[in-house]
């Protein structure tokens, strides 16, 4: 009724073909306006349009119990049907897995719940492995997912809703004949969680989901529901009091109709009180209580074992929560489904309240003392019945005692059974069980073990600041003389600060437990200088007191910790490529890591995981990227395996770096997607920034300019925002993006705001800065900076072969304007250095560089074998964006040859070129030659001309083919060489931000993503 405008909407996206990415709807509006009734309304013209609908909705009072909304979802398919059609079969083994273990209603089909269930890997696999599954579902015909009252959505069901927003639902690539799922959402905004408004918000705004708002009935539609009979000014003054809010205007209704023999008097205020609803109206919290009121006795305590035992549950547990016989419960639950206020859902044989908030208020209409002995009961019968510790916990949670250790046992049971796949769900678990501990000498052991278990478990959630109060209470329970122990907790909570960003106080932190040691190098002291040496390496502690990577190496050496021994060992190989002296004894340090790595168990390294870490980070460092990867690939699985999941992004970024290095752009782009979706569930700004930034060197690599802008500018905000420190990390990557995008000022402008701290960027990406900004100083017509970047990257080089290509490419840049001959002898040289270290696309790029030229020299032969050569191995990337690059430079190379056959005295030289090509430029042309070479924009160039940028394109374009330059920055030069006339348009100036037509020759493959330990 009143809801023509939303039917029609839900009717088109209903509608909507299926060989599109359906956008789903949210429906938002106050308690009882209607939102659950258009829900099922959507769900009945879904269900006739022939798509299988699922619904969940999530509870007020189970809101820690994980993936409450899913299971609420999953429990109605029909899991023969599923079975028939394969959805689940269309899943690879580890993904069954992982649904069969979170969701036990997948495994009544052929298949069973794991004995064991999968390792404990990271949460977005398993939230990956739910959108698979949906999208299975779909098959041809669509699916409606909806998901009811999202704002008491527990957090793993949140964390899983965020990411299908992310990601939209659809069964493949646009055109494909596969089916789409119809998201729906209902929630009350003023009570979402703010996370979850967010991801709303963002949905909305890509276009990924629609709003639908609902707003009061009308009058006239009040009157169409209100019997016929009604008198007119009665209909006026409930349409007054209700607001046009159809719950509201039930009980109002209800409040009139005559009561049963024996129930109290309406408004009679019920044992214990009531307590008003938040956001409605105190005469609808009356008319819901005076509907209440009405029921007689044993309905009454029927009604209240319903409201504490839950949505959806059986006659039995409702009966075991009322303390009354099952043949006193049944007609009792007749009669309140016959008043409406309970109805039958699933199959009939379970019950629930028509809406939440008349289960609230039967709730707090409850006697307190009442409540707790019914969670009492309803715990107890749940236990007997063989429920999951998770069912029983909530029971508990407000009905145990303190020093209930019996209680204690069950939650911290289902804080371990949902650590991995809903860790805030386990926090919260252990918090009551800390809560319900008694604070004596006797329980301090089993006080460690839980708090020891709740900061690991905020730290999955990546409530890092949280996890590291915990550990300090930890570290405030240990005695003074347990100094390993202590300095433990200390190196955990120093990695906590890092993973916040907040480095400093890591590295006080560190220093001030170690100087509180009596033995500076025993165990203790080992661990509190392997973290000051992680520090060091990391580039976050920029100016150490002391070479903590050497001292931990000496006190390693004392210790027969072999594991300790491999991690000082890498620290101190990284520590020689930060400060840029590689030497025999570097490669041979690196030798003994490995050597001793190799020869450990994946159980043995399972105890200090950071050093298989740290030592694949020294030989990315040093080019082993086969070792690098391999060792990686085992740290992942030892990590997947034991929980390690605050290790998994790192890890990761490491693993995308690497495939990065070597063009494999596709595995590349699989691990760092895996890190952007571990970083998203942390509130970590640190680690969100450097996902992003990630993505952004993936879409730099790829030639992706509108991508690599968008990420490396959200990661800069994000960190900002945050008062990150070392920016520099961020602004590599987006730096070269910005020359990717045509703006080599905008990009130079950014690598060295604040100044070149080159000391502070990680070695692996070094080179990268020094190509990047002598290429981007080129492009400005500055040939002598781009020579110093160049001789930089050389001191940089240390002998390896990708860093000493690198150098040569940016050399290359940086002659290419001057003496284009020497530039393609430079850029010969960097293709054979950079195919030789296995980096493709950088070998590409040498080779559109020798290409352009090539080309400028006349050696067109030449030039067209580079140009073909870069085709081709940007081809065997899968970078199609590169190669259409390089038939464009190859198009505006060969737009530059003459057009007439050359004399005996030979082809013109490039001054004479130059002057010819000068001497018939149009006026226009001499105008936006002019803008060129103060380095303006298109879009600078166009608003000061009054050109649409497009016009201003062409015209770049021919002035570089008339002058014979490669590259905007080679305008200037060409110029000489005729008379200058004077610019009637005044330039704007700054470079804005924004997308610029891409005319520079960029001659990289920007920076990888920073690896970590």
């Amino acid at each position: 009724m009143g809801r023509h405008g939303e039917l029609q909407e839900l009717d088109r996206l209903l509608a909507l073909t299926t060989s599109r990415p359906t956008p789903g709807v949210e429906i938002v509006g106050d308690p009882g306006i209607g939102k659950t009734r258009l829900l099922a309304e959507l769900g009945d013209r879904g269900r006739a349009a022939g798509r299988p609908v699922l619904w969940g909705r999530a509870s007020e009072f189970e809101r820690h119990v994980p993936f409450s909304i899913i299971h609420d979802a999953f429990e109605c398919l029909d899991m023969a049907a599923v079975d028939q059609r394969g959805a689940l079969a269309a899943l690879g083994p580890q993904q069954q897995d992982l649904l069969r273990t979170a969701f036990p209603a997948l495994a009544t089909g052929t298949a069973a719940v794991p004995a064991h269930g999968p390792g404990p890997g990271e949460r977005y696999r398993l939230h990956r492995a739910i959108r698979e599954f949906l999208v299975a579902l779909s098959s041809s015909a669509g699916l409606v997912v909806v998901l009811d009252d999202l704002h008491w959505a527990d957090d793993a069901s949140v964390e899983v809703i965020e990411y299908l927003l992310r990601r939209p639902l659809h069964g493949g690539p646009w055109g494909a004949t596969l089916g789409t799922v119809l998201l729906a959402v209902a929630h009350r905004p003023r009570q979402t969680p703010s996370r979850l408004r967010h991801a709303l918000a963002s949905a909305r705004h890509d276009g990924r989901i629609v709003r639908l708002e609902l707003q009061p009935l009308t009058p006239a539609d009040v009157e169409e529901l209100l019997p016929d009979h009604d008198d007119p000014r009665r209909r006026q003054r409930l349409y007054a009091e209700s607001g046009g809010n159809p719950l509201y205007l039930q009980a109002l209704l209800a409040r009139d109709v005559p009561s049963p023999p024996g129930a109290r008097p309406p408004g009679a205020v019920p044992p214990g009180g009531a307590c008003a609803q938040p956001g409605v109206p105190e005469r609808i919290n009356a008319a819901l209580s005076a509907e209440v009121d009405a029921l007689t006795p044993r309905q009454l305590v029927v009604a209240r074992a319903v409201a504490v035992s839950g949505d959806g549950v059986h006659p039995e547990l409702i009966a075991r929560t009322a303390a009354l016989p099952p043949a006193d419960v049944l007609p009792a639950l007749d009669e309140l489904v016959g008043r409406d206020l309970i109805r039958t859902t699933g199959s009939g044989g379970r019950f629930m309240f028509r809406h939440p908030l008349i289960r609230r208020v039967v709730y707090d209409g409850a006697p307190p003392g009442w409540r707790v002995a019914a969670h009492a009961r309803a715990a107890t019968a749940l236990r007997q019945s063989g429920a999951t510790a998770t069912e029983i916990a909530s029971h508990l949670e407000r009905s145990a005692a303190r020093g209930d250790d019996e209680a204690v046992a069950v939650l911290r049971q289902a804080a371990e059974s949902s650590l991995h796949q809903a860790p805030a769900s386990a926090a919260h678990w252990l918090r009551t069980a800390l809560h319900l501990t008694r604070d004596d000498p006797a329980t301090i052991r089993s006080r460690v073990d839980l708090l020891l278990l709740q900061a690991r478990a905020l730290g999955l959630t990546g409530q890092f600041q949280d996890s590291r109060a915990t550990l300090d209470e930890l570290r405030r329970l240990l005695p003074l003389e347990l100094t390993e122990q202590r300095a433990q907790i200390a190196a955990t909570c120093a990695m906590m600060e890092r993973n916040l960003g907040r480095h400093a106080e890591a590295r006080a932190q560190l220093l001030a437990e170690l100087q509180a040691l009596p033995d500076m190098h025993g165990r203790a002291a080992l661990v509190l200088q392997l973290g000051l040496a992680d520090g060091v390496v990391m580039g976050t502690d920029p100016t150490p007191c002391r070479d903590w990577p050497e001292e931990a190496l000496r006190t390693a050496k004392r210790h027969p910790d072999r594991l300790s021994l491999a991690f000082a060992l890498a620290a101190c190989v990284l520590n020689d490529h930060r400060v840029c002296q590689l030497n025999e004894r570097t490669a041979l340090r690196l030798d003994q890591g490995a050597a001793i790595v190799d020869a450990l168990t994946d159980g043995e390294l399972a105890e200090n995981l950071g050093a298989l870490a740290m030592l694949s980070s020294a030989e990315l460092c040093h080019e082993r990227l086969d070792d690098a990867i391999r060792h990686l690939a085992r740290a992942l699985r030892i990590a997947d395996a034991t929980g390690q999941s605050h290790l998994t992004n790192f890890l990761h970024s490491m693993l995308g770096a690497a495939y990065l290095l070597l063009g494999r752009l596709e595995r590349a782009a699989g691990h760092l997607a895996d890190e952007l979706d571990a970083a998203l569930l942390t509130d970590s700004p640190w680690l969100r920034s450097l996902a992003l930034r990630s993505q952004c060197l993936l879409a730099v690599t790829a030639g992706n300019t509108d991508t690599a802008l968008r990420a490396g500018q959200e990661a800069m905000a994000t960190a900002q925002a945050a008062r990150l420190p070392h920016l520099e990390v961020i602004a590599g990557p987006l730096g070269a993006a910005r020359l990717l995008a045509g703006e080599p000022a905008a990009c130079v402008e950014l690598m060295l705001r604040g100044g070149p701290r080159l000391g502070q960027v990680h070695p692996v990406e070094r080179a990268n800065w020094y190509q990047t900004l002598a290429a981007a100083t080129a492009a400005t017509g500055q040939p002598a900076e781009a020579i110093r970047w160049a001789d930089q990257a050389f001191a940089h080089a240390g002998g390896l072969p990708r860093r000493t290509g690198m150098a040569h490419l940016a050399r290359a840049h940086a002659l290419v304007i001057v003496d284009p001959l020497r530039a393609a002898q430079d850029g010969a040289r960097a293709a054979s250095l950079l195919a030789q270290a296995g980096d493709r696309v950088g070998t590409g790029h040498a080779h559109v560089l020798c290409g352009t030229a090539f080309s400028d020299s006349a050696e067109v032969e030449r030039a067209r074998a580079h140009f073909g050569a870069a085709r081709t191995v940007f081809a065997q990337c899968g970078a199609p964006l590169l190669v259409e690059y390089a038939q464009q430079q190859e198009r505006r190379a060969n737009a530059r040859q003459p057009r007439r056959r050359h004399g005996p005295a030979g082809p013109p030289s490039a001054t004479a070129t130059a002057r010819a090509g000068a001497d018939v430029l149009t006026a226009r042309e001499r105008q936006v030659a002019h803008l060129v070479t103060q380095g303006l924009t298109n879009a600078q160039i166009a608003e000061s001309l009054v050109l649409s940028p497009k016009t201003v394109a062409v015209h770049v374009s021919r002035v570089l083919a008339k002058l014979g330059a490669s590259r905007r920055a080679g305008v200037a030069g060409r110029l000489l060489a005729a008379p200058q006339p004077p610019v009637s348009a005044s330039a704007p100036g700054g470079t804005p931000p924004g997308n610029a037509e891409r005319t520079s020759d960029v001659g990289t493959c920007g920076q990888e993503p920073r690896p970590r330990s």
